[in-house]
């Protein structure tokens, strides 16, 4: 990681990696974590990433499936850049419901003046038929306006926290995101912040 020093990205919640594959692969100077809990959806992009250069390999790509609180006790202080694109499950109600514990560990993860980059989607309709323990109702514009002040908590200062355009998803390349960008209309929320430290 040396090499790295200050230009490492980790991305929460990856999925199959494919974004993270696709940023590393653009910005060779900078290592990109890709973290799941889930290690299956993480193999495939992890031996393509480790494969050579004229074959699609991409060196500076690292996949690591971990929860968060075994990542944030063995990558402690090492991003100046984090993202967590559409996650589900805990990482979900970390980010969306603003659960101090889980924020810590982000942010345990965090270089002084680190970017969070947090973008989430939570229709109470539609997804509580996949059995993800949240609260029945969406999270609406009051909800949002609650974050700035939980996330302080933690250490972030909230620079950006609103309505995301649909459309805009397809920008994040992950494959999930590029799903829901053309999909069925559901609101978009994106959180803006640096950490300010404890």
């Amino acid at each position: 990681m040396a090499p790295y020093r200050g230009r490492v990205h980790i991305d929460l919640g990856s999925g199959d990696g494919r974004g993270p594959y696709r940023w590393a692969s653009r910005e060779p100077s900078r290592l990109f974590i890709a973290s799941d809990t889930n290690p299956v959806g993480l193999t495939e992009i992890a031996w393509k990433a480790g494969r050579k250069a004229e074959r699609g390999g991409v060196p500076n790509l690292v996949c690591i499936a971990e929860p968060l609180d075994a990542l944030a006790a063995e990558l402690a202080a090492v991003a100046d850049r984090i993202t967590v694109i559409l996650p589900w499950g805990s990482l979900l109600r970390a980010v969306a419901a603003a659960e101090l514990l889980s924020l810590r560990n982000i942010a345990h993860l965090c270089l002084p003046d680190a970017s969070l980059d947090v973008v989430f989607s939570y229709d109470a309709r539609r997804d509580a038929r996949q059995a993800i323990p949240l609260t029945a109702r969406e999270f609406d514009e009051e909800h949002i306006a609650t974050l700035p002040r939980l996330y302080q908590q933690a250490g972030f200062q909230v620079v950006g926290a609103d309505r995301l355009p649909q459309t805009e998803l397809a920008g994040y390349q992950t494959t999930w995101a590029k799903r829901l960008a053309f999909g069925r209309p559901r609101k978009i929320w994106r959180l803006r912040a640096r950490y300010a430290g404890p």
